[in-house]
């Protein structure tokens, strides 16, 4: 007399499925052993398809019947899946489990990490500067040489002993010199910061 069996008995069990991590530590391979396999073999049974990232998803039991010699069950695993020579991921109609979340945060942590940490490394070169202080340095610099160029023409005509029409001629170049300097430091003092 045959022996009846159950369909949904002979199915794998999807709540028991095995990551890339729990197979390889099944079959005690590494990592990038696995990785190779999954790439070269196209009937290694796979329940569900993911990347990097991961979402993998294996029958460990499946798998070891296969890696022992015996065929793989039709609708056990995703075999005969496509390489896609481009990208080298896997396609074949089955859904891709993306974990850009949790990629996307580390990232981001990452990028600012990063950042604080060039900016340390600037400011420990002397690359940066605060902005606050450099303005005040800038505005105390522009005054004192603002008033150096004030006392500059009456000095040239005390020490050459001009006659005081030739001092006025002097006093006006100094004073458009002071003010084109002005103007041109001026605008770079007020321009914000990035």
């Amino acid at each position: 007399m045959a022996q009846r069996t159950d369909p949904a008995a002979a199915a794998p069990d999807r709540s028991r499925a095995l990551s890339k991590t729990g197979l390889c530590t099944l079959l005690k391979w590494s990592r990038p052993t696995l990785d190779q396999r999954l790439l070269t073999d196209r009937a290694f049974p796979v329940l569900r398809i993911g990347s990097k990232g991961g979402g993998w998803k294996f029958d460990g039991p499946a798998v070891l019947l296969y890696l022992a010699g015996a065929p793989a069950a039709a609708g056990d695993h995703a075999g005969g899946h496509a390489i896609d020579p481009a990208s080298g991921d896997r396609t074949g109609g089955l859904p891709r489990v993306e974990h850009t979340g949790e990629q996307t945060a580390r990232q981001r942590r990452d990028a600012v990490q990063a950042e604080i940490l060039e900016d340390k490394l600037r400011r420990d070169r002397g690359e940066l500067v605060q902005v606050e202080e450099m303005r005040q340095v800038l505005n105390t610099m522009l005054a004192h040489l603002g008033k150096g160029i004030d006392r500059l023409p009456d000095q040239i005509v005390e020490r050459l002993s001009l006659s005081e029409a030739v001092a006025e001629d002097i006093r006006t170049l100094t004073d458009e010199l002071r003010r084109a300097m002005a103007d041109e430091l001026g605008t770079l003092l007020e321009r914000p910061a990035r």
